[in-house]
């Protein structure tokens, strides 16, 4: 991997949060418009770490890795929906008819989510800090702070994201942290009422939720 300088990474991760920031706290066509911008950056920002030949985390990971990932996050999913059926909590997602695609949607977005918050944060965060288990936290950290307000989300992708960053540094894949990042979230929007996490909004539209 070439070596960075630091104002070109310091720049490039204030830039990529700055765009997330003002994404999640417009709405309307200004939030549109720079929810393409942000898209346009991160496609950029992926082509330049590409000849940088930075870690992408598109690399297969261990299958033992796999197998236990996903194994211990069907588990927890399991566990969360019967103490959600338990206490009656337990509903369908909201907005759709049809649930599998909304689903395939949301396992996308949450690749994309993964990429994002590994492949383009944590890479420039542990190049800054040169401490990796700092730059898993540093990582989290961020990744809890763009899902602010919101009382469930929040505080679930900090923890959630520092297990995920210490997955991710020391297997440099994003495929099974997707995985687990996908069914997770299914599971809290069918298991939380949707009066706390209001439909997993995050930023004003956790506000303006009726």
């Amino acid at each position: 991997m070439n070596k960075i300088s630091r104002p070109v990474l310091i720049l490039e991760s204030v830039l990529g949060l700055g765009l997330i920031e003002a994404t999640i706290w417009t709405a309307g066509i200004t939030q549109r418009l720079l929810f393409w911008l942000s898209a346009a950056w991160f496609i950029v920002a992926a082509v330049l770490a590409a000849r940088r030949r930075e870690s992408s985390g598109l690399k297969a990971p261990p299958w033992r890795v796999t197998v236990l990932v996903t194994g211990l996050t069907l588990l927890l999913a399991v566990l969360v929906a019967v103490a959600a059926a338990t206490l009656h909590t337990l509903h369908g997602l909201f907005g759709t008819r049809a649930p599998l695609l909304h689903a395939s949607m949301y396992l996308l977005w949450a690749l994309v989510q993964q990429y994002i918050q590994q492949s383009f944060f944590f890479v420039r965060i542990e190049q800054l800090t040169g401490n990796r288990p700092l730059a898993s936290f540093l990582t989290a950290a961020l990744f809890g702070l763009v899902h602010l307000p919101n009382p469930v989300l929040t505080p679930v992708t900090f923890l959630g994201g520092w297990v995920m960053s210490e997955l991710f540094r020391r297997y440099r894949s994003i495929w099974p942290l997707a995985i687990a990042h996908g069914v997770i979230g299914l599971t809290i929007a069918v298991a939380v009422p949707d009066h706390i996490h209001h439909h997993m909004r995050v930023g004003i539209g956790y506000l303006r939720y009726r």
